[in-house]
């Protein structure tokens, strides 16, 4: 089973935040594609897991870890009883080449190696084991999900720890076929011991290139007409409530702006002043956590994810029609 929630990495928020709010150069509209790629290539490991069965795992999704001074990334952790496997999970597509170490795209350099990747982590969690509760052998996987993947090799030594799309049903059964006892479970919560949070920084923002102000859920154009619970887009009709706009603002504030405090008076001027001050002071009370006092009084936002951050601090309107917001099925 799956032991937590895979969300959006942190800089593909940030990437699509600067995107709703600027024009991207070059290098970032790169930089946002291969994100937003990496991260649909990861729901898709996640579907297709489901659709095998998982039941006898314990599996943690998209966690950082620092095992002495060595800080690594596991797209997949799966821990049963005497092993552990991490899985890459990559969502190339087109033709590929691997030969000393080295991916090529149609003959021109490719992506960092996959497979020094998952071998960095592995060789961390066979550190890490001898500080666990139960021994355990440690298999590593780089698996590719995108069907359109072709992958040519020049050594069947390293072919062993690729998975591509055609073979993942089998890897998912052979996973399958172990099983999480009491060693597992005692293992799977002391490896949360050394669980961290996103280290990567974000980059800092020129405040000038960016447009003040909301735009649409839906279509993401800046002409909204904003009223007391709701606001509706006057282009394509999507309607959302005030607050959840609000929210979905704090969010774009909090990561393009993650060197600066925020205020009640900075956000009242980043929605372009279209609430009352009381209600931003109150929404900032809501979803943030409120430092300093008086007129040194800044806020910090509880989650950068939308529906999470909704959930967990109450949200539920009458005014809301997007059935992915309602509370119950946030």
């Amino acid at each position: 089973m799956f032991l937590n929630i895979r969300q959006k990495p942190q800089e593909l928020i940030y990437h699509e935040a600067l995107s709703n709010r600027s024009i991207l150069s070059d290098k970032e509209q790169r930089k946002l594609a291969a994100l937003s790629s990496g991260h649909a290539g990861e729901c898709e490991y996640d579907r297709l897991f489901d659709a095998a069965g998982h039941g006898g795992l314990l599996i943690y999704r998209d966690i950082w870890m620092k095992v002495d001074e060595a800080v690594i990334q596991a797209d997949s952790l799966i821990v049963a009883d005497g092993v552990v496997a991490v899985d890459e999970v990559k969502n190339f597509s087109g033709d590929y080449k691997y030969a000393g170490g080295e991916w090529t795209v149609r003959g021109r350099p490719g992506y960092e190696d996959p497979l020094a990747q998952v071998s960095r982590t592995a060789g961390r969690l066979v550190r890490l084991g001898g500080r666990m509760p139960y021994r355990f052998d440690v298999q590593k996987k780089v698996v590719f999900v995108n069907p359109d993947m072709n992958l040519e090799f020049n050594s069947e030594e390293n072919q062993r720890f690729i998975v591509g799309r055609s073979r993942l049903r089998d890897h998912f059964k052979a996973l399958g076929r172990l099983s999480a006892g009491p060693a597992a479970h005692e293992n799977a919560r002391a490896f949360r011991r050394f669980f961290i949070r996103n280290p990567m920084p974000l980059p800092v923002t020129d405040f000038k290139r960016i447009r003040m102000g909301n735009y649409c859920y839906a279509c993401g154009v800046f002409d909204l007409h904003v009223g007391k619970y709701k606001v509706v887009c006057r282009r394509c009709g999507y309607t959302e409530t005030t607050e959840r706009m609000f929210v979905r603002s704090l969010i774009d504030f909090s990561v393009l702006f993650h060197d600066r405090k925020m205020t009640s008076a900075g956000m009242s001027l980043f929605v372009s002043h279209v609430l009352k001050p009381r209600t931003v002071r109150k929404y900032l009370s809501k979803y943030c956590h409120v430092r300093g006092s008086n007129r040194a009084t800044y806020y910090v936002i509880k989650s950068i994810h939308l529906k999470k951050l909704l959930s967990e601090n109450g949200y539920a309107s009458k005014y809301e029609t997007d059935e992915r917001f309602r509370a119950a099925d946030v």
